[in-house]
């Protein structure tokens, strides 16, 4: 990086600079450096939030995919490495429903049934954002020998007939928006069948 780059701002948090940059040519909001990132993957990794509000504000594209994801586990990462809250690598691609950095861990061996301290997979973090696509991509890795499990607590699956005290299953509680919550139980009903 050169030291007058919108990415060498934007990593050291020179907001007056990366200001000027852009606004002497906008274009430079997304521009990819030579790692194929951007000022704004730059700006999350030194964890500068004006800086990627600023670069949010002037268009920046927010789903750019950078290549460090691949390039890290090319080199090797661990795909299964937990942080402080138990969550693995492909808990974080389900909640932001990237699809392919799943298929991609998924396929170096990430587990899809591992549990985070708040005993959460990543199945959990799909369907609470309502990504079907990655909710499909769990379902269909499964094997018969690394099943996903719906229900963490039932070695060999969800049991659909069971009922909470109310007489409810799962698919008939209202979820956490509604619209996600009938994507999901849809899939469900499409993908099992009706109870």
């Amino acid at each position: 990086m050169s030291t007058l780059s919108v990415h060498s701002a934007a990593l050291t948090h020179q907001i007056g600079l990366l200001r000027t940059l852009v606004s002497e040519n906008p274009s430079l909001v997304n521009v990819a450096d030579a790692d194929e990132r951007t000022p704004l993957h730059w700006a999350a990794s030194s964890g500068d939030l004006d800086i990627a509000r600023y670069l949010i504000d002037q268009k920046a594209e927010v789903d750019k995919v950078d290549g460090s994801v691949e390039e890290l586990v090319g080199a090797g990462a661990d795909v299964n490495r937990k942080n402080d809250k138990g969550l693995t690598p492909l808990h974080y691609a389900a909640s932001k429903s990237r699809i392919n950095i799943g298929k991609l861990l998924i396929s170096r061996g990430a587990d899809i049934n591992a549990k985070d301290k708040a005993n959460q997979t990543p199945l959990h973090r799909a369907a609470t954002t309502g990504s079907v696509g990655f909710i499909r991509l769990l379902l269909d890795f499964s094997t018969s020998t690394t099943k996903t499990r719906l229900n963490t607590q039932d070695r060999a699956g969800a049991d659909r007939s069971r009922l909470n005290q109310d007489g409810e299953a799962p698919e008939d509680m209202d979820g956490v928006g509604g619209v996600e919550q009938r994507r999901a139980k849809q899939h469900v009903v499409d993908s099992c069948g009706k109870p």
